[in-house]
């Protein structure tokens, strides 16, 4: 039997045209507001995994940046290490390098090394000494004829890996010759292309670079004599996974020397042999030590964000629910509560979307904060709070200026400037904390404008960078100090003494130069020993601080020499009162690890502006007069002699 609308009696009411229709109606746009939803989200999705690649990557080129200037850091410690003393020894050396503990604190640095530069007629001499040295076997190596020859005399640590390169001569290579010039040329440290190291073997060989800084000693007259090059080997493959350590896996990193992408440029792949259509890429040129490196990071359809799988099953699952409610319900009741579930269910995604992002935020090791247009706080994560030891309610609503040392430390009008253009920057920074404490920190910031290019916004990336400025200012002390007395060392002298005779030049002040030269100290090491004879050194230098007024300056020269500027001088006899003083100090007793000692001291002076005018005038002058005294019986001052009247 047919009802009036030709549909059988028995069959299911969803099947009457008066609900068909409407549910048929409720069904596709079910299928279109959920398929529009799904693609709504999946862009998101898709910008949201585009970002977090995009932040992943600029961090690990920021890593491998620091990595690179750090290690530019160990050479000029190296280097200042040369220059503190007239030689250093190869135990020395090796203890330098042993307390870098290169492993843990800078993998992927093979080693630290000099090459000392010789001339065709040094080479036999070099060769016979390192021979008699105890390197039976050392040669310069390869063989053959060249008008200059290098040789690697120290790299630590030496172990086998190392020990393949000792006596090589890197300047009969190319890639390392060109570095090397470039390096002795800039008096810089330079970068090399990239080579096969001689530490390789065939079992799991890496590329390799090299980073060189020039050695250039001084003289007595400030003329600067070329050495050598202290450098350092760098495996590509211990260096990239040492700097990034857990780096995210989904992500390739392919490193290319100069600024292309060849195989031939090829430093470093992360996922090497595989062959993938990337979905994202992000590309970043590094300008390390007058050298490109190219970096290309990629990743494919595996990569995801943190808590991303989630909404994959339950986005389509909610969406087939709201359809079927669509058909059992009438098209008007099945359209209005279709609605309210999709704006519902938008509502859930977007919070959780936001919570997602909100964890990251707040579990970053960065600071992160938001600005308004006027650069005042509108939101700080708690690592910034902790990073600054403030509440984060007292820093919401104050400018950015206020975390400043001082109101004009930076020029904030000019930074407004930059980020009403929209340009993002990385700057560095000093900030006060809340005890008062200076933090020194990395400020990326990211403006955030409207559709009409008005700046409504910044984002501010904040890296605590303390740390590490105080391990370069530590290096810098190593550099300029003696590392026993811990007095300035030679070169460091030399500079404030020519600072200080412009200072005393302008003021129309006097000055007088000090050579210092301890009596019998030979004697006293060679019968007590190294530990009794750098014991003395130490204490001599203590009684020389304590006999010195506070703006005077104290100098090693090297071995038991040492140099005094004194200030403000009023007469050379003034000078050698002064120069007594330190005299009788020096020639009482000491008593070391139950050891009598005596020794005495020949001073030399030399008084600005009656001996010189200039620091090298000094200082020979000082340096004859010394000689002077000691000739003349030692324990005893002799002023440099008065300059005649023309």
């Amino acid at each position: 039997m047919f009802n009036r609308k030709g549909v059988p009696k028995s069959a299911s009411p969803f099947l009457r045209p008066a609900i068909l229709a409407p549910s048929t109606v409720a069904l596709g746009a079910a299928l279109i507001a959920g398929t529009l939803a799904l693609q709504k989200l999946d862009a998101i999705r898709l910008q949201g995994l585009s970002s977090e690649f995009t932040v992943q990557a600029s961090e690990m080129a920021i890593k491998i940046d620091e990595r690179l200037k750090a290690s530019r850091q160990v050479l000029q410690g190296a280097v200042g290490l040369m220059l503190a003393s007239n030689e250093v020894s190869r135990e020395e050396w090796a203890r330098y390098v042993s307390n870098l503990d290169l492993n843990d604190n800078y993998p992927g640095i093979q080693g630290v090394g000099f090459a000392i530069s010789l001339t065709p007629e040094q080479v036999p001499e070099h060769e016979k000494t390192m021979l008699a040295a105890g390197f039976q076997d050392y040669q310069i190596r390869p063989a053959g004829k060249r008008d200059e020859y290098t040789s690697i005399i120290y790299l630590e640590p030496f172990d086998w890996r190392n020990q393949r390169a000792f006596g090589f001569d890197m300047y009969s290579e190319p890639v390392r010759r060109a570095a090397m010039e470039k390096a002795r040329t800039l008096k810089e440290p330079v970068l090399s292309g990239k080579v096969r190291l001689l530490q390789e073997t065939e079992h799991a060989a890496q590329h390799g670079v090299l980073l060189y800084l020039p050695v250039l000693r001084p003289d007595a007259q400030g003329q600067e004599h070329f050495q050598g090059w202290a450098y350092s080997p760098l495996r590509m493959g211990d260096l990239i996974r040492g700097t990034l350590g857990e780096a995210p896996s989904q992500i390739r990193l392919q490193i290319y020397d100069g600024t292309s992408a060849n195989d031939e440029a090829l430093l470093y792949d992360s996922q090497p042999g595989l062959e993938r259509a990337d979905r994202f890429r992000f590309l970043r040129t590094l300008h390390l030590n007058h050298r490109d490196w190219h970096l290309v990071f990629s990743a494919g359809n595996d990569f995801h964000g943190p808590g991303m799988f989630t909404g994959f099953l339950v986005e389509p699952i909610a969406v087939t629910l709201i359809g079927a409610l669509f058909v059992l319900l009438t098209a008007s009741t099945a359209a209005a509560r279709l609605r309210a579930r999709e704006l519902a269910d938008a509502g859930n995604s977007l919070r959780a979307s936001e919570a997602r992002y909100s964890t990251l935020v707040n579990l970053s090791h960065d600071g992160i904060a938001a600005l308004d247009a006027d650069l005042r706080f509108t939101f700080v994560n708690p690592r910034l709070a902790g990073m600054l030891g403030h509440n984060p309610a007292t820093l919401l609503g104050k400018p950015l200026a206020w975390l400043w040392l001082t109101p004009d430390h930076h020029d904030s009008s000019a930074l407004l400037a930059r980020l009403r253009e929209g340009e993002a920057a990385t700057w560095e920074m000093d900030l006060r904390r809340a005890d008062g404490k200076l933090l020194t920190v990395y400020i990326s910031d990211a403006p955030q404008r409207d559709v009409r290019g008005h700046l409504q916004g910044v984002i501010l990336s904040i890296t605590d960078i303390t740390e590490r400025k105080e391990a370069e200012r530590q290096i810098h002390y190593l550099a300029t100090h003696d590392s026993l007395t811990g007095l300035n060392n030679r070169r460091s002298f030399v500079q404030h003494l020519t600072e200080r005779l412009q200072l005393a030049r302008r003021q129309n002040r006097g000055l007088a130069l000090l050579f210092i030269d301890l009596d019998h100290f030979k004697e006293v090491n060679d019968t007590h020993g190294h530990a009794i004879g750098d014991a003395l050194l130490i204490s001599a230098a203590q009684r020389m601080r304590d006999s010195l007024r506070a703006s005077d300056l104290l100098g090693r020269q090297g071995g038991d020499e040492f140099m005094a500027l004194l200030q403000d001088v009023e007469s050379p006899e003034h000078a050698l009162q002064v120069a007594d003083k330190l005299r009788e100090a020096l020639s009482a007793p000491y008593l070391l690890a139950g050891q009598a000692c005596r020794i005495s001291a020949s001073i030399g002076i030399a008084v600005y502006p009656l001996h010189g005018e200039d620091s090298e005038t000094l200082t020979t002058q000082a340096d004859r007069a010394m000689y002077e005294a000691k000739r003349s019986g030692r324990n005893r001052v002799s002023g440099a002699p008065t300059p005649s009247a023309s």
